[in-house]
């Protein structure tokens, strides 16, 4: 388990003392690390996982100016997979994506994490992923102004999705 995945554990299990069904946040750039991390608290604390790219369409319309929500469709993820988690009783539920901790789902979620890695590790693993085709400047262009409308200090906790040349991995500061 990553040392972030742990931070992450180790802080739900506080959180867990205070609430009983908690549905986290986990949220960050693209190819920060959010779906690896997330995966590895799923799998240590049976969560179930639901992801904002399982809504991620095309560029749609839309009147609401928040950043992000002319990718995704979040009145679809709340209705099928966030609504239907906490209503069955899951006690932990993570919203893993960009946006996670999106204003359209903070009546819905508990608590957030941010997960942060250095830009150019994000970008290579982005270039890695992507084909120049389907590379997005507006994309990066609305998750920039996403962050800059909800800042790190504004999560709960923050961990590192960076282990490349680290001898021990840390929380971002």
């Amino acid at each position: 388990m990553t040392f972030a995945a742990a931070q992450i554990v180790a802080a739900i299990r506080a959180w867990q003392a205070e609430t009983r069904q908690l549905v986290v946040a986990i949220d960050g750039h693209g190819a920060a690390g959010k779906t690896t991390i997330a995966f590895e608290v799923a799998v240590a604390r049976e969560a179930l996982i639901v992801h904002t790219d399982d809504y991620l369409g095309g560029v749609h319309p839309t009147d609401d100016a928040r950043p992000m929500a002319q990718y995704y469709d979040w009145e679809a993820l709340r209705t099928n997979s966030l609504e239907p988690a906490i209503e069955w009783g899951s006690r932990l539920i993570l919203v893993e994506g960009v946006s996670a901790a999106a204003p359209a789902l903070a009546d819905l979620t508990t608590h957030t994490v941010l997960v942060v890695t250095p830009e150019p590790i994000r970008l290579e693993r982005l270039h890695g992923r992507v084909t120049p085709e389907e590379w997005d400047v507006d994309w990066l262009e609305a998750e920039r102004v996403y962050f800059l409308t909800r800042p790190a200090r504004s999560f709960d906790l923050i961990v590192s999705g960076s282990t490349e040349g680290e001898t021990e991995p840390r929380i971002a500061s």
